[in-house]
């Protein structure tokens, strides 16, 4: 009767078939709130981000995201005095 430990066995641990060393850390979305905008933002990434800004805040500057916000606010209030009358 022979046993199993004489069967071909690969690595106990799987290896990274790239350069040889175990698996990386695959990464995972987290969900997380962008500290520039305030919105709810879920990056791949393989530890959790502290502190988070999403690529939108990163590219557009802070003067056009506040007039942004600001035309928003200005036709939301419009579209609220439209459905008063």
């Amino acid at each position: 009767m022979k046993s199993a430990r004489g069967a071909a066995m690969g690595p106990a641990e799987p290896t990274c078939p790239t350069c040889g060393c175990a698996i990386h850390p695959q990464p995972r979305t987290w969900e997380v709130i962008c500290t520039s905008c305030g919105e709810k933002r879920w990056p791949l990434a393989i530890l959790k981000p502290a502190a988070y800004v999403c690529a939108r805040c990163l590219v557009t500057s802070p003067e056009k995201r506040a007039a942004a916000r600001a035309a928003g606010k200005k036709s939301a209030e419009s579209r609220r005095k439209r459905a008063r009358r």
